[in-house]
């Protein structure tokens, strides 16, 4: 029959009546659209909510294919899901993330339709300022020594975190120069018993941040593995540059892609 709902909550909250309330709301009674505040809009939106249970921040995945509604809805976990239950294995293995709160998923049909990743709002900085900055700065060659031991200890862990975009890291700094790291957007991550150098190295390339940076936190990373800084260095430059142009490469052929259909209908509309 028409829509159903699932809802999962973290069972820390479970006694907690305003939670369930807050999280049914978003997607039956149109909550998630008329309320919170935007932080991003794009192919999924995020909006933070002020709750008697906090500041929670909920993530909304967005624009999926039929083809991807039927696979997330029967043969795979959703992204919602995903998050969700790999932000418990990380804070298992000692890598922090914003703790989760709840994921809903709504199914029209059988069919998945909605789903949402609820979790609590950090008050940890972006990254991406400290990289565009890091060379004018002390502290960011600081912050950046320490983010590099972090994404070791990650790689240590056999984790992957496979959209590891600067924007998804966030920091924290203590007074006295001891700096702590989330990671965010948790729904795509691999976890492994160890990980290879080249695996590690293919992580780290998707790092998007300024070049003198990105081979800073490359160098720190090696220094720290005992490795070469050098042909280190070189290996990941070549990598990030071969990944760029495959990115590039990806999104000509779909624009291209995009015009072609644009013009056939345009034609079939004549």
């Amino acid at each position: 029959g028409g829509t159903d709902m699932k809802i999962t909550i973290n069972p820390s909250y479970a006694s907690c009546p305003d939670i369930e309330a807050f999280v049914q709301s978003l997607a039956s009674c149109g909550g998630f659209d008329s309320g919170g505040t935007t932080l991003h809009d794009g192919r999924n939106t995020v909006k933070v909510f002020d709750t008697t249970a906090g500041r929670l921040a909920v993530k909304r995945y967005g624009h999926l294919t039929m083809l991807n509604r039927i696979v997330y809805g029967t043969l795979r976990r959703s992204k919602a899901e995903r998050a969700y239950l790999h932000a418990f294995r990380l804070r298992k293995l000692g890598i922090d993330t914003p703790e989760a709160i709840a994921f809903v998923e709504t199914r029209r049909h059988g069919v998945l339709h909605d789903s949402y990743f609820v979790s609590r709002c950090s008050d940890f900085r972006p990254m991406r300022p400290v990289t565009e900055q890091f060379a004018q700065t002390r502290q960011g060659a600081d912050i950046l020594d320490a983010l590099a031991f972090f994404l070791l200890r990650m790689h240590d862990s056999g984790i992957l975190h496979n959209d590891l975009n600067i924007s998804n890291i966030l920091y924290d700094g203590d007074t006295d120069g001891q700096y702590r790291f989330q990671v965010i957007d948790t729904n795509r991550m691999t976890f492994n018993r160890r990980l290879s150098m080249r695996q590690r190295f293919d992580n780290l390339r998707r790092l998007s941040c300024p070049t003198p940076a990105y081979l800073y936190i490359l160098e720190q990373y090696a220094r720290r593995r005992n490795a070469d800084t050098e042909s280190v260095q070189l290996e990941g430059a070549i990598m990030r540059l071969v990944f760029d142009m495959r990115q590039r490469l990806k999104q000509g052929i779909k624009s291209a892609l995009n015009r072609f259909r644009m013009n056939t209908l345009f034609r079939k509309i004549q």
